[in-house]
């Protein structure tokens, strides 16, 4: 599946290690969406992909692919956890494009210096 909308943070990684001894990364995008009422999504990178994160500012578009997965709790209560698992992040506009676009020229030309001496 595909989501397009706004960051609106972008967490710190988290690691776990599991009881048999492997360790996995998990870093969260939280992103809100563009409706009457917005929601607050949050979707986990997980090992290497992470390290897409590290491009992305609050405020930033992006198009974020996941697959959505339950699982079972596992103390027999019946209940399911969902998680959206992402696995690639398209900067749509960064926030840091916008800026550097809408900043005006400042620097004004420079006049000759006419005291260098002239070399030919």
């Amino acid at each position: 599946m595909k989501l397009k909308e706004k960051v609106i943070k972008v967490m710190d990684a988290t690691t776990f290690t599991s009881k048999e001894g492997k360790t996995t990364v998990y870093r969260d995008l939280i992103l809100i969406t563009d409706e009457q009422y917005p929601r607050e999504i949050a979707l986990t990178f997980k090992d290497g992909n992470c390290q897409l994160l590290n491009a992305v500012q609050p405020g930033d578009t992006v198009e974020v692919t996941f697959d959505i997965r339950s699982t079972m709790a596992t103390n027999g209560s019946n209940r399911y956890f969902t998680s959206l698992n992402a696995w690639k992040l398209d900067i749509i506009e960064s926030v840091a494009q916008k800026q550097a676009a809408a900043a005006p020229a400042t620097a004004a030309p420079s006049a000759p210096n006419d005291s260098a001496p002239l070399i030919l």
